[in-house]
């Protein structure tokens, strides 16, 4: 187990966090858009999450991941195929009428997950295994993410926060996932890594912090989408309305 114990139970805790909320929402989804056997979303998309987690966890222990002079680099490859997984995904006709169901409030507020990751970053530099740059001590502001979720979350479930101010949260907490990403990418052993200070961060091929290029930074974004789209949706919907009440 790579850093102290507390940045790994922080990660394992975000992880299994993350895949429950997820699970349990697009299942309560499925109950709401009348799909049969609404269960069988849950369980389905916990054991699909389960068999990544589990299989880059066997990766990143095997040291396939941390072969810094492989070109490509490895590692990155982990992030890519989830986006690639969830791009494929929300293009399927089931996954729109699950959305449909998913209380705009719901991804805003999963997105508290990242304040446990950001305290796994500065455990880890504590510890000595990660360098200053990727915590917010340095150049990782990603917690503001984290820690503002709730309240997001709570103002467009009650109505004041609209669309376009979730939209805006949605960009800004996009921009800062992309500044940790580039910063931790940048700080990696490998062709990307840059003059950082410090040693560099081999730690990110190694469980469990491998986890959060695998899943948790991937999940990030794709509940940003998603929440983006929602608000999108949100926009349209009112402005037909008010057309629609024009009209009569």
């Amino acid at each position: 187990m790579t850093g102290s114990l507390a940045a790994a139970a922080l990660l394992i805790g975000a992880a299994a966090v993350l895949v429950a909320l997820l699970a349990l929402g697009l299942g309560r989804a499925a109950r709401r858009a009348g799909l049969a056997h609404p269960r069988a979303y849950t369980i389905s998309v916990a054991a699909g999450l389960i068999v990544w987690l589990g299989a880059t966890a066997a990766l990143a222990e095997s040291g396939v991941l941390a072969d810094w002079s492989a070109r490509p680099p490895r590692w990155p490859l982990l992030p890519l195929t989830a986006l690639v997984t969830f791009a494929l995904l929300a293009r399927t006709r089931t996954f729109r009428r699950l959305l449909a169901e998913v209380p705009p409030w719901q991804p805003v507020a999963v997105q508290t997950f990242r304040v446990g990751v950001e305290l796994a970053f500065w455990r880890l530099h504590a510890g000595g295994y990660a360098p200053v740059q990727v915590t917010f001590e340095g150049r990782n502001f990603d917690a503001l993410v984290g820690l503002t979720a709730p309240v997001v979350a709570a103002g467009i479930a009650a109505g004041w926060i609209g669309p376009r101010a979730a939209v805006a949260w949605n960009l800004v907490g996009l921009a800062m996932l992309f500044n940790a990403i580039g910063t931790v990418a940048t700080s990696a052993p490998g062709p990307l890594h840059l003059d950082w200070p410090g040693e560099p961060f081999a730690a990110i091929a190694a469980w469990p912090v491998v986890w959060i290029p695998a899943l948790l930074a991937p999940a990030a974004i794709f509940l940003h989408v998603v929440s983006i789209r929602q608000s999108f949706g949100r926009v349209a919907a009112g402005a037909a309305g008010k057309i629609g009440g024009v009209m009569r």
